[in-house]
């Protein structure tokens, strides 16, 4: 379920009978609604949402049990549509935001670490549980790694526990921890002030932390963000800017 406005696009995940598991079909509509907001230029902000009780269980049991009826290649092209619904979020070339109620758990988690921020309310649930039921939560990892180093996802991915969102914050799993009644509100709040940035600085900036992470510590990164900044600074929106701080107004692109 998805809609757009004012500057802000909401993907909600819409099984909650399901507790907004994930399957194949379930995956690839993500891809899909993620790409579309992209390519849309009045979409400023992503927002991602569960509907009902959770934000997401996870993969969806139900499906993971049909595999051992499908041959390998079946089962690859599976699991590779789970990876992409994360990996389609984490390369949204706009800031996301993970609005995270109730529960996320295994590749729910990947989904809200796949976002820029993640806001909680305060009684959530958190978890990396597929090694207490034989499985590996592999769409998480590469998030998960980033979001709180390999040691402590060894720790997450092995223990296999829920915790709560003090703990997910000390961790620096989530940004924020809310009451629910205020939810709406911060996530909202944050989508605002995120629209204050330059739209092109922002996907300047994910690109490129996700480009020199890559990179090994004697690279020549110093070369790569020097072309951008020297670049960034004759841009439209880089005169505008200045231009709106001299003249002591918001630049065009705010709201």
């Amino acid at each position: 379920m998805t809609k757009a406005e004012g500057g802000v696009a909401t993907l909600t995940l819409n099984r909650p009978k399901e507790m907004n598991s994930l399957d194949a079909d379930t995956a690839r509509a993500i891809v899909a609604a993620v790409e579309d907001f992209a390519a849309n230029a009045d979409v400023r902000v992503l927002v991602v949402a569960g509907e009902g009780p959770v934000f997401s269980g996870g993969g969806d049991f139900n499906w993971v049990l049909t595999w051992p009826n499908v041959d390998a290649i079946t089962r690859r092209v599976g699991a590779d549509a789970l990876m992409g619904a994360v990996q389609a979020i984490y390369d949204f070339p706009k800031p996301s935001i993970a609005r995270v109620h109730g529960a996320a758990v295994g590749g729910g988690v990947g989904l809200m670490l796949a976002c820029d921020f993640a806001i909680a309310v305060s009684d959530a649930r958190f978890g990396l549980t597929s090694a207490r039921n034989g499985l590996l939560a592999g769409i998480a990892i590469p998030v998960l790694i980033q979001a709180v180093g390999p040691r402590v996802a060894r720790q997450l991915l092995m223990h296999g526990g829920l915790f709560d969102s003090a703990t997910a914050l000390r961790l620096g799993l989530v940004d924020q921890v809310v009451d629910a009644g205020v939810l709406d509100e911060t996530v909202a709040t944050l989508a605002s002030e995120l629209m204050r940035g330059a739209p092109s600085v922002q996907t300047l900036v994910k690109k490129l932390i996700t480009e020199i992470d890559a990179l090994p510590h004697d690279s020549r990164s110093a070369d790569i963000l020097g072309e951008h900044v020297a670049h960034q600074c004759v841009t439209e929106e880089a005169l505008e800017g200045m231009s709106a701080f001299l003249e002591k107004r918001q630049p065009k692109w705010a709201p």
